[in-house]
């Protein structure tokens, strides 16, 4: 067997060696103090055992002392900024240098998603839970948080398909033999058709003759896409009942001032302990018996004992304990939920 403490050896370590080293005296002292009194036998160990915890003690290496870097937390700041400044474009940036390999590879796209979470989506659903470890370029991905449906599941509808609107045409293959022994093969010629109704689905052709395939392929008009976009947005605004009104935004798109639904709200303001006296925000509320996370409680809502304390972990145990927290609001008085909150004034 190769005795590791030999420093000529290659790859010897210095602080290895002397672990064992120490290890190997404190089972000579014992073999050698065998029988003895056991008073005696103490002294003499007590100081070997102490060198042994030493040399263990030096090889554990020291821990790191900047935190990791959570793509989710990073996401969380867009909802401070304006969309149109430079704080806004430079965090995208920091985002994209640091996760932007990790999400495409993922097939998801870090602007689409910065813009859902500036229109009130929430980060947790939108994002997966990515981690940037110090020191490390490649992130690792952290496991979702398990919660229990609150309520029932939506029963699926299946599809059916109208036998009258598509035909299919296949004829079989011929095959001909010659008197040499060669075979001549003809390719069916097959014809597919589909035609749906004026919902926004598309309608496809496809042709095969010979071998050659030809798809073509139709999408909506534009009148029945301001339908579907005009659908949409109704639906958006039944959801958002606290602050009326809409915004263009930068792409054009007409969105509800209020970025976080009704639901969401109220889920918030119980899992934060709340009480709100409204009439129209009822129902089963989902995650209710799941507190904030401290994190969590200081993106959404602030607090004057959390505040005077210096947002500490004492601080914020005091404010949680008082029930003093309320939404954030900024200068000109909008709160945290609406789009105006902390930029330009959207009309």
């Amino acid at each position: 067997m190769a005795d590791f403490t030999n420093l000529n050896l290659e790859g010897a370590n210095e602080k290895l060696n002397k672990a064992l080293t120490d290890a190997k005296a404190l089972k000579d002292s014992l073999l050698a103090n065998h029988g003895g009194d056991a008073s005696d036998i103490l002294a003499s160990l007590e100081s070997k055992v102490s060198d042994l915890q030493s040399s263990f003690a030096d090889m554990i290496p020291e821990l790191p002392t900047i935190p990791n870097i959570n793509m989710q937390s990073e996401f969380a700041q867009l909802a401070n900024f304006d969309i149109t400044s430079p704080q806004y474009s430079a965090q995208i940036a920091n985002i994209t240098s640091k996760f932007g390999t990790a999400m495409k590879d993922k097939g998801l796209d870090i602007e689409s998603l910065a813009e859902q979470i500036q229109a009130g989506g929430d980060v947790g659903d939108l994002l997966p839970n990515l981690q940037l470890p110090d020191g490390e370029i490649i992130p690792v991905e952290l496991s979702a948080e398990v919660s229990l449906p609150s309520i029932e599941a939506v029963e699926e509808k299946i599809s059916k398909v109208d036998l009258d609107k598509v035909s299919l045409v296949t004829k079989e293959i011929e095959v001909v033999t010659t008197v040499s022994g060669a075979t001549k093969t003809t390719l069916p010629t097959t014809t597919t058709e589909t035609i749906t109704d004026a919902s926004g689905t598309t309608t496809t052709t496809t042709t095969t003759a010979g071998g050659v395939e030809t798809i073509n392929t139709f999408g909506n008009t534009e009148e029945e896409q301001k339908l579907i976009d005009a659908k949409d947005l109704n639906q958006k605004i039944f959801q958002r009942t606290l602050i009326p009104g809409t915004f263009i935004n930068s792409k054009g798109r007409e969105l509800p001032l209020q970025r976080m639904t009704d639901a969401k709200i109220e889920e918030l303001e119980v899992r934060a302990g709340i009480e709100y006296f409204d009439s129209v925000r009822t129902g089963n509320v989902r995650n209710a018996n799941r507190p904030l996370s401290k994190r969590s409680y200081r993106i959404y809502f602030e607090s004057d004992t959390d505040d005077a304390g210096g947002r500490t972990d004492a601080s914020f145990l005091a404010a949680k304990e008082q029930g003093d927290w309320n939404w954030k609001e900024d200068s000109a008085g909008f709160i945290y939920y609406d789009n105006r909150y902390k930029k330009n004034r959207k009309t």
